[in-house]
């Protein structure tokens, strides 16, 4: 396939995925990408793409561990340096051997024991990607997570070393345990050593470039970037291991002296967003590309008359029971070891050895690995990659199944209840301010955003049946605001410039109802219902009702008393029709969804008989309210500071809260708005007043 055809087939397909996983977020994204991947292959044929493992490692997985190592906390991951080095080496060298004996007893054809020794060094290590996808569902233990955090960003050394070493006994028949452990040695210090290298020279060039005041967020992040593509191939030309190197640039990138500077917190905040997006990017591409291997090599397999294809997912079966198995045993041997130690009961680590047996899932990285395997007769290399192929997908799905009666669901650190509390707190000073000084009607705008926040979180801690309540609900408020609009046009208690700015205010309303939780043709019959009315307007006044739009919007603010009287009695009258229409809810839909719906329109009507309504209207549309949006930011770090001086929240909620007000901030202060709409009514107004 072409690589343009390619590169936009699999960004569709990580769009499609992520809003599925969006829609029924409990079905696992990457289960629903390695499905996708499977779906492409099956479509597009064998050809859809080739995995290069060497290229697959060093452009996909390298800058994935490279960003693992450059988040870890590697003190904490230290404290736990004795368990991580028991997984790294014995486990894994001990699940290569059995894995590899077990498949070569169990395979039905004559597969060569060397071969078999590839297959369970492959599977051996434990995949931190695949791990990393899982426990973002999850709440882990915090010592569980470092030390498989540690785990997976150090064993791919361990495994790969094991299955080159198989390889070399495959090629030449002859294995040597001293060459062995010599290789061993010399791959990790080579790794290690260019890990160093590339990190020292990395600060020294930037050391070089802040003296020369020649340093920018651009060619820093583009540096970064390129560091763990030039530490794994440099490692690799010495035979070292790039993953290791890898690694340990990214751990070094980790472990520099944080400078508080205006640059460094600008990249900072710029590294995060395209780290984040990049690591989506490539954890789609890992995922897709297992399924589209996974189908890739169960083809040969399921077709082939040679081959008994419920004897091979019988091997897949144990092979996996034993994987876990082995690493059950392990743990456990380890654990017992340290209860005796510390003169404690095994039992109050179970749930530890649990979790960390269960959390050794394989990924990508093992299908990438078999797949240096030289070639084989067509038969028994078939059967080698179909096994890997099944025991990682086995392994995941059993991940997947398992951790979650292991571990809680990940639950947000934020406390929407404080936070609705102190939303409320800098709603209330916001409107005295308003009362002490009528002339900041921008305020409202300010208000109308918080309240939108606020309705967001209180919705947070809700069931899909009460969000797709409140969205019908809210059609319908719609529907009776629209028809009383048009009743009183039509009888003539509004003109057409009154009409004008209460369509503004319906424009809001519709922009508020959350359509994912409502059919799109009863949102669509809604609109249509509700534009039919202002399409008819314009067909049989066209002409004289723009020419009287485009004058009434010249002076749009300055309104005559009687404007802002109609305006609030059709308000005011609507309000009544609501009310009267939610009261009569109450046995339909949850009590206390309706009273916070009445509740919420009663408040909205003081505010709007107090004649502020179509400043509001106007304030909302109207992107010049950045001052007042900064207001509301200064009372909402006032706020957060007091509740954390009165000890009702913890200095580590406050944090987080203050991470949130700054990225909004940040986003109202952005210089560069699209506003081309505004734009234009401005210049054409103008040019009627000239």
């Amino acid at each position: 396939m072409h690589v343009a055809v390619l590169i936009i087939v699999f960004l569709f397909a990580l769009i499609l995925s992520n809003l599925i996983n969006r829609l029924f977020p409990r079905v696992p994204l990457p289960l629903i990408q390695i499905v996708f991947g499977g779906l492409l292959c099956l479509i597009f044929g064998e050809r859809f793409i080739a995995l290069d493992s060497e290229l697959f490692l060093a452009f996909v997985i390298s800058p994935l561990l490279f960003r693992e190592g450059e988040e870890s906390d590697i003190t904490n991951v230290l404290r736990h340096w004795k368990i991580i080095l028991y997984l790294i080496f014995p486990v894994v060298f001990i699940s290569t051997l059995a894995l590899g004996l077990a498949t070569y007893k169990l395979l039905p054809a004559e597969v060569s024991l060397a071969a078999c020794l590839a297959v369970g060094a492959a599977l051996g290590p434990t995949d931190l990607v695949a791990f990393h996808s899982l426990s973002k569902r999850f709440q882990f233990p915090k010592h569980v997570q470092n030390i498989l955090k540690g785990e997976g960003l150090l064993n791919d050394a361990s495994g790969l070393v094991s299955f080159q070493v198989a390889i070399t006994a495959l090629v030449t028949g002859v294995f040597s345990l001293q060459n062995a452990s010599f290789k061993l040695v010399l791959s990790v210090s080579g790794g290690v050593l260019i890990g160093l290298i590339v990190a020292f020279v990395n600060r020294l060039f930037l050391a070089i470039l802040d003296s020369m005041d020649a340093a920018d967020v651009s060619g820093v992040m583009l540096l970064e970037m390129t560091l763990p593509f030039i530490a794994y191939f440099l490692a690799e030309e010495i035979h070292g291991s790039g993953i290791i190197a890898v690694v340990i640039a990214g751990i070094s990138q980790a472990s520099r002296f944080k400078k508080i500077t205006l640059l460094d917190a600008q990249i900072d905040n710029v590294g995060s967003v395209i780290w984040s997006m990049l690591s989506f990017l490539l954890n789609g591409v890992v995922f897709l590309m297992l399924g589209a291997e996974l189908t890739k090599f169960a083809r040969p397999v399921l077709l082939s008359q040679e081959i008994n294809t419920f004897l091979i997912l019988g091997v897949i079966v144990l092979v996996t029971l034993l994987l876990f198995g082995i690493r059950f045993v392990m743990i456990w041997l380890f654990y017992a070891y340290r209860s005796h130690q510390l003169k404690k009961e095994l039992k109050r680590y179970l749930k530890d050895i649990l979790v960390l047996t269960f959390s050794g899932v394989k990924g990508t990285v093992s299908v990438a690995t078999i797949l240096l395997l030289p070639s084989l007769s067509t038969v028994e290399y078939s059967m080698l990659l179909f096994v890997v192929a099944g025991v990682t997908l086995l392994s995941f799905l059993i991940g997947i199944v398992v951790l979650p009666k292991l571990a809680s669901e990940t639950s947000s650190d934020m406390d929407h209840y404080m936070q609705i509390a102190i939303l409320n707190d800098v709603i209330w000073q916001l409107q005295q301010d308003i009362r002490e000084d009528k002339s900041k009607t921008a305020l409202y705008a300010v208000i109308d955003n918080y309240n939108k926040r606020l309705e967001t979180l209180i919705l947070d801690q809700e069931s899909n049946e009460v969000k797709s309540d409140l969205a019908l609900i809210n059609i319908m408020i719609l529907g009776i605001e629209s028809d009383g609009l048009e009743n009183a046009f039509l009888n003539g208690e509004i003109d057409m410039k009154e009409y004008r700015i209460y369509q503004g205010y319906l424009k809001f309303l519709e922009r508020r109802i959350n359509r994912g939780f409502i059919s799109n043709l009863t949102y669509v019959l809604t609109i249509l219902l509700r534009s039919l009315p202002k399409v008819l307007h314009e067909v049989f006044t066209f002409g004289s009702t723009i020419r009287q739009f485009l004058r009434t919007q010249s002076n749009r603010q300055a309104l005559t008393k009687e404007n802002r009287r109609h305006l609030i009695a059709l308000y005011q009258a609507n309000t009544n029709l609501v009310l009267e229409a939610l009261q009569n809810l109450d046995d339909i839909y949850s009590a206390d969804l309706v009273g916070y719906l009445i509740h919420s329109r009663k408040q909205e009507a003081q505010i709007i008989q107090s004649g502020a309504f179509v400043e509001r209207v106007i304030t909302r549309n109207v992107p010049d309210n950045v001052d007042e949006m900064l207001r509301g930011y200064y009372l909402e770090r006032k706020v957060i500071a007091e509740y954390e001086s009165d000890n009702l929240i913890s200095h580590r909620y406050a944090k987080a809260l203050r991470k949130e007000v700054n990225a909004l901030e940040n986003y109202s202060l952005k210089e560069t708005v699209n506003t081309l709409s505004y734009d234009l009514f401005n210049y054409t107004r103008n040019r009627l007043n000239n």
